[in-house]
């Protein structure tokens, strides 16, 4: 039986195969969990744009809240917005007419005493309405129900839209327009 004359030397090269290959394994996976990491951060940053849109567009809303927009209507708009208070503008919400979507008028008997919405007490506390003598107690003011958008895109070229829909409701006085 012959003996193989270096069985040292046959050892060395399945050592240098099995090293190579761990390290070829250990490579792919180093250059996957940095792939892994460039796609979260991505996801991470785009998330924040639109939470910044959202914000704004939500800022907008507010602005045109703030105003008398059911007495005077508000034509669509652009409302500059600045996020981070240097005094530039980041972001412009673009703001459509704001829509009223209902009116419904305010019964006396849904008020307190003191509201300035009740219509002056007569006799029997009713307001009469038309010829016919028939009675109702309405007050002075309709409930309306109204939609304000607002839309934003990201200035910074990140693909990011975001658009708000807000209901508000208003109590206006009668004869107050409500398309």
């Amino acid at each position: 039986m012959a003996m193989p004359s270096h069985p040292t030397q046959r050892q060395r090269g399945f050592t240098l195969m099995m090293t190579l290959v761990f390290l070829v394994i250990f490579l792919l996976f180093a250059v996957s969990m940095a792939s892994s990491s460039l796609v979260n951060t991505k996801v991470a940053s785009n998330q924040q744009y639109r939470l910044e849109a959202k914000a704004v567009a939500q800022e907008g809303v507010e602005t045109v809240m703030n105003q008398a927009f059911t007495l005077n209507p508000i034509p669509a708009s652009s409302v500059p917005i600045d996020v981070n208070g240097d005094g530039a503008t980041d972001f412009t919400a673009q703001m459509a007419a704001p829509i009223c979507l209902d009116s419904k008028p305010v019964l006396n008997k849904d008020l307190s005493l003191g509201d300035v919405c009740r219509t002056p007490s007569s006799s029997s506390g009713d307001l009469v309405i038309g010829s016919g003598g028939s009675t109702a107690s309405l007050s002075l003011c309709s409930d309306t129900q109204w939609e304000i958008q607002s839309a934003v895109t990201d200035p910074n070229n990140s693909a990011t839209s975001v658009t708000v829909h807000q209901g508000a409701s208003v109590r206006v006085p009668v004869g107050t327009p409500c398309p």
